[in-house]
């Protein structure tokens, strides 16, 4: 059964390192259908939000929810959702073709082949080429097909288009489109966020800031409200 409202949904999330306050009552909400952009300076919280969301890291109070679903019931979540990392790792020895299969056969994936092939297409990937041997662009692509081979509900992606080339960033974009997924993505690139994004939620010190409609002085914006919040 599909969502309806609010598919992405953070209340209130406190998480602590120690004596570092990573996120300090973040709350926000993304609706159906819609493509979210967390901004923010280095360090703000955005990819230690994006790890509660999929299960990697347990919040210290708050909660969330992804397609009304607690982020506790992990594999619950996990099953409706698409995760690129920020720092993604696959296995080194593996053809791209390989991991798709053998990322399609954990999710249960059947009769898959014509949307494997269809992805190594989109984003101009060799099903031979093993992943040792690829640049940090390829295995971002790879990361990318990965993300989307289970045409997910929801899209959590952090810096999903780095090092990526201008025509894979396209294809990248357009098929996010066309699984007209709910996507939330965390990035630093700002012109993207002003030509892709629905909204956008600023982040500061582990609190939303502000949350705008992009536009074209976007960047000015971001400067001014991360300055002025200090």
């Amino acid at each position: 059964m599909l969502t309806v409202g609010n598919v992405i949904e953070v209340f209130n999330l406190v998480k602590r390192f120690g004596r570092v306050t990573a996120l300090n009552g973040l709350s926000f909400k993304v609706e159906k259908g819609e493509i979210y952009a967390l901004l923010g300076p280095n360090g703000a919280g955005k990819s230690t939000t994006l790890k509660i969301l999929v299960g990697l890291l347990k919040p210290d109070s708050g909660h969330a929810k992804v397609c009304g679903i607690d982020v506790k019931n992990r594999v619950e979540v996990l099953k409706r959702v698409g995760y690129i990392p920020e720092d993604p790792i696959l296995f080194p020895y593996l053809t791209a073709e390989e991991v798709l299969r053998y990322s399609a056969k954990l999710r249960g994936l059947k009769d898959c082949e014509d949307r494997i092939s269809y992805l190594l297409d989109l984003f101009n990937l060799k099903p031979n080429k093993v992943v040792a041997g690829m640049s940090k662009g390829m295995v971002q692509k790879l990361c990318a097909c990965v993300a989307f081979l289970h045409e997910p509900e929801v899209l959590i992606m952090d810096e999903p288009m780095a090092n990526m080339d201008p025509e894979s960033q396209h294809a990248f974009k357009e098929e996010v489109r066309r699984l007209k997924a709910t996507a939330l993505i965390s990035t630093h690139q700002l012109d993207a966020v002003e030509k892709f994004c629905d909204k956008v939620g600023i982040v500061k010190d582990g609190k939303l800031v502000t949350e705008c409609k992009p536009s074209e002085g976007l960047e000015e914006l971001f400067l001014s409200v991360v300055k002025g919040s200090k």
